[in-house]
């Protein structure tokens, strides 16, 4: 719950502080440091053992029970998502389709380099 509330607040306040960059390689610019910088979030904090969310529990635990990779499994969570989200009425944009398409690879890459999940 606190989760969603942070976020939440923090995307609220964030959007209410900053103005919406004009300049496109900027939009894209910010659209792809924010998918990093997420990807580096969840290395960090699942790598630390801080504690996991539901998807972030099925990312780590899911591989350990299938063999599979995380980078195969959180894509794959995140492309579900995606689909609900487009069935119940929702707007399909480029950044959800990278997010979903690059969040899996970049985490595995980053909690693997970084050592933080050995083999991951």
């Amino acid at each position: 719950m606190a989760n969603a509330i942070v976020v939440g607040i923090s995307a609220d306040v964030t959007l209410a502080l900053l103005d919406r960059p004009d300049v496109l390689a900027a939009r894209v610019g910010l659209m792809l440091g924010g998918i990093l910088l997420c990807a580096l979030a969840t290395a960090l904090y699942v790598g630390a053992q801080l504690g996991r969310g539901p998807r972030d529990g099925l990312m780590t635990g899911l591989p350990r029970r299938t063999g599979l990779s995380i980078r195969l499994v959180r894509t794959a969570l995140e492309l579900t998502v995606v689909l609900v989200g487009v069935l119940l009425g929702g707007r399909l944009g480029v950044g959800t389709v990278l997010f979903a398409l690059t969040i899996g690879p970049l985490t595995q890459a980053l909690l693997t380099r970084g050592g933080l999940v050995p083999g991951a």
